[in-house]
Formats: C-alpha cells, sequence, structure tokens
C-alpha cells in the first residue's frame, strides 16, 4: 500500500462515520447521532494512529518489519477495544444500535478503497 492508498483509506473511513453519524442524527436524533460518531471514531482513530506510523516509516523510507506491523496491529485492535469500553462506560444514553452502525461505517471506510480502486 503506498501513502496516497493510506490517506485515502483514513479520509473515506471519517467521512462515512461523519456522514452515517448526521444522517442517524437527523431521523433518530442527536445522541442516536453521537453514539454512531463515538463508536467510528472508536475505530477511525487508531486506525489513523496505525496509518500515520506507516506513512512515517515509508517517508522516512524505512523498512518495517513484518513483526513490527504485527505489533502495531494487535496494539490498534486493543486500543479499538479499551475506546468501546470507555465509550459503554462513560456515555450516558448511549444508542448501542446506532454505535453499531458508527462501527460499521468506520470498517466500511477501509473496503471503501478497494472499491474505489477498480
Amino acid at each position: 500500500m503506498n501513502q496516497e492508498e493510506l490517506k485515502r483509506v483514513v479520509v473515506w473511513q471519517y467521512t462515512l462515520v461523519c456522514l452515517i453519524s448526521l444522517l442517524i442524527g437527523v431521523f433518530a436524533g442527536w445522541l442516536a447521532g453521537l453514539s454512531a460518531l463515538a463508536g467510528g471514531f472508536c475505530v477511525c482513530v487508531p486506525n489513523s494512529l496505525l496509518a500515520l506510523k506507516l506513512l512515517l516509516a515509508l517517508k522516512a523510507r524505512r523498512t518495517l518489519r513484518p513483526t513490527a506491523v504485527i505489533v502495531g496491529e494487535l496494539l490498534k485492535m486493543l486500543a479499538i477495544c479499551t475506546l468501546f469500553v470507555l465509550v459503554a462506560k462513560f456515555f450516558d444514553g448511549l444508542n448501542w444500535p446506532a454505535m453499531l452502525a458508527g462501527i460499521i461505517a468506520a470498517v466500511a471506510g477501509q473496503f471503501a478503497l478497494i472499491i474505489t480502486k477498480h
């Protein structure tokens, strides 16, 4: 994956999460919209941090060892799960279906690159 593709994945993720959150907010209320936004950002933020690390390595022309990428992915998954727990614990009135829609939108952003690339 090159730099442009990494950037596009991140942009697609945030775009889809914001669109879904806006739609849910309009049709189901602002609290549901915020729940979708929180769920989507739980996925987007750790993905963005890992993408940033990969972009910096590409820019510095460093070769990342496969173990470093795997450890990065594991840390990303741990961060995502931690953020899910924190949102569930501290977000009063969390709308679970809306949060799930935000999560799905963020994951769909990763696959949007495949669809738009061909």
